[in-house]
């Protein structure tokens, strides 16, 4: 089994999200933590949300449960840090690879390219945890929590409103700013609904279709430019 490892930077306390109670300092202790996101990560994936409990984490990463207490309240803190995990993955790996593949692309091209890996990370949560994924939704994405921004309004101008001045640069600022915020925000919204509501229409080619023509009109545009 391949080890994960643990995030260096967890932003303890950052949003709502359950904290651990101390992050490990020593090589034992890190150790010890990231066995316990592993077991986590497996216990998810393989038996489901449903199996994961205190004891058999400990089953699964051989930590004692009195051990497995001195670091975190709960199971919902090891489950934050096991997202954290992924979130991390997806900072590092997807996001960049993503960055990749719109190079040159058609604006019509780019916003299926990142509302697709939008869906993918979204699908990926809500199969490991529902009941999680929907209680800290808005907690949970990737920019937010892992970029260098200190609200929501930065990430919006800085990441969003730098790609619609780049591929719509006729757009006044007024309705580029409110274009930015919608393709920012409201897309995901739409998608955390849809996972709560009828999970069964979000893999779906047409769920995308749909997000891609919601994008495009919040630029204004009633067909692909």
């Amino acid at each position: 089994m391949t080890t994960r490892k643990t995030p260096r930077d967890t932003a303890l306390g950052k949003g709502r999200l359950p904290a651990p109670r101390k992050l490990p300092t020593q090589s034992r202790s890190r150790s010890l933590v990231a066995a316990l996101i592993e077991a986590c990560l497996q216990i998810l994936e393989e038996e489901g949300a449903e199996a994961l409990t205190v004891n058999r984490l400990a089953d699964v990463s051989g930590v004692a449960v009195g051990s497995i207490y001195q670091y975190f309240p709960n199971k919902e803190a090891i489950v934050s840090l096991a997202f954290d995990h992924i979130l991390h993955e997806e900072a590092t790996v997807h996001v960049p690879a993503l960055r990749e593949r719109i190079v040159g692309l058609s604006l019509e091209g780019a916003l299926r390219e990142i509302l697709a890996n939008m869906v993918r990370q979204e699908l990926r949560l809500h199969r490991l945890n529902r009941e999680f994924h929907l209680k800290y939704h808005p907690d949970l994405q990737v920019g937010l929590r892992l970029g260098p921004y200190e609200n929501t309004r930065q990430y919006v101008e800085e990441a969003w409103g730098a790609f619609v001045k780049l591929y719509v640069p006729t757009l006044d600022a007024e309705r580029a700013d409110m274009a930015a915020y919608m393709i920012a925000m409201a897309m995901r919204a739409a998608i955390r609904v849809a996972l709560e509501d009828a999970p069964e229409r979000v893999g779906r080619p047409m769920f995308l279709d749909c997000l891609l023509g919601m994008a495009l009109g919040a630029l204004g545009f009633t067909s692909p430019p």
